[in-house]
This record gives structure tokens, sequence and C-alpha cells, in this order.
């Protein structure tokens, strides 16, 4: 299928810009794009392929040498620290 839009020039110059630094056609980026933000077909039904392609793919989004979390950064207690202090208010 062939699609023609009208885009503002300052979205055109970003898209080929973004295609450049990327070094893939503009075509191939816009492309990227509507497979990105429009739901597949089978939603909600995903292979274990296509999950692991997507935790790769917000892998990539993450700047190089950013440094593990801690066990103590995960755990049950530093996320939820707000949200018993307010229970305790109410049961005690």
């Amino acid at each position: 299928m062939t699609v023609t839009l009208k885009l503002p020039e300052e979205f055109e110059t970003r898209l080929i810009a973004e295609a450049g630094a990327r070094g893939v056609a503009v075509g191939e980026l816009v492309t990227e794009y509507l497979f990105r933000t429009v739901p597949a077909h089978n939603q909600g039904q995903m292979t274990a392929e296509e999950i692991e392609k997507g935790f790769e793919e917000i892998a990539d989004l993450l700047p190089a040498g950013i440094p593990p979390l801690s066990d103590a950064a995960t755990s049950r207690e530093s996320m939820y620290t707000r949200e018993d202090d307010w229970n305790r208010q109410w049961t005690s």
C-alpha cells in the first residue's frame, strides 16, 4: 500500500534527521513507527519471541553504563513505604 502524507515542514525535517542519524530511509522509519503504533491483530496473544523482542527494545532505550538496581532497591519495603505508612495510620 502506498500512502501520501502532507506533513508540516518541521515534522518532515525531524523525520529526515532521525532517519539519517539511524542510517535508515525515511519510509523505513515511518513504517517502523506505524508498526509500533497500530495495535496488532492478535492483540493480547504475543509469542515468547515477541515478548523477548519487546524487552530487548526497551533495554535498548536505556543509556549505556547504567548500573543495575540492587536487591534492596527492588524490595517491597523500598517500593511501598508511603502506602504502608498510610495503611498504618488507619489500622493503629
